[in-house]
């Protein structure tokens, strides 16, 4: 017996709308001012949040856009996670939703540049695999601000940081980041697999390196 709106059905809604929220994010970030080289993080997010908002894709498609998002119920022994961006879809269930965790690349700091590769990876990828969050769906987004404008060298540092960490991230060896298979074509997608200890079926973070 089928039942609708069980939980799997509200997940397949998710894995439908991954392709849209993307490209929706993709062309709304070309459309924006490009952020300074020591630009705080969160900053850039709100504009970016206030853009996707306002932007024509989004009023047609059934998700309210959120910053700062807070999930109520994380996984036992995890601490509640303010999410960075979360497209929420218009259903009454709270734990189903797409997450795009912001992280800054290559930004000024004490007049250097900075990587923040481990940053990318430690406070942001690894949310998704431990189940703080994202528990529930199957999808999670990265975006990388890179704000040196040097796409190839922040995702090629991300990927050696992921190489390292792969035992840690539920990879499989070697830990291999790939094309997007989403945004077929864009250079600046990638996407890297997951099997996490809470479930049995295969995550997907989408990263996103915006210059």
């Amino acid at each position: 017996m089928t039942v609708i709106g069980a939980p799997t059905h509200w997940v397949d809604l998710i894995d439908s709308m991954v392709p849209q929220i993307l490209e929706m994010v993709v062309a709304t970030w070309q459309a924006m001012p490009s952020p300074a080289p020591g630009e705080k993080e969160d900053k850039i997010t709100n504009d970016l949040c206030r853009a996707l908002r306002q932007s024509r894709t989004a009023r047609t498609l059934m998700f309210q856009i959120h910053t700062q998002f807070v999930e109520l119920e994380p996984l036992a022994g995890d601490d509640i996670g303010h999410l960075d961006i979360v497209f929420v879809p218009l259903i009454p269930v709270e734990h189903i939703y797409f997450c795009l965790e912001a992280k800054r690349l290559n930004a000024v700091k004490g007049g250097k540049i900075r990587a923040y590769a481990s940053e990318y990876v430690k406070f942001g990828m690894l949310r998704f695999i431990t189940g703080q969050y994202s528990k529930a769906v199957r999808h999670g987004g990265m975006v990388g601000y890179v704000l040196d404008g040097k796409v190839a060298r922040a995702t090629a540092n991300v990927a050696a940081n992921i190489r390292r960490r792969c035992a840690a991230l539920c990879m499989t060896a070697p830990g291999l980041m790939h094309p997007s298979t989403v945004l077929i074509g864009e250079r600046r997608a990638r996407e890297t697999h997951h099997f996490r200890k809470h479930e049995r079926t295969e995550f997907v973070i989408h990263h996103l390196f915006m210059g």
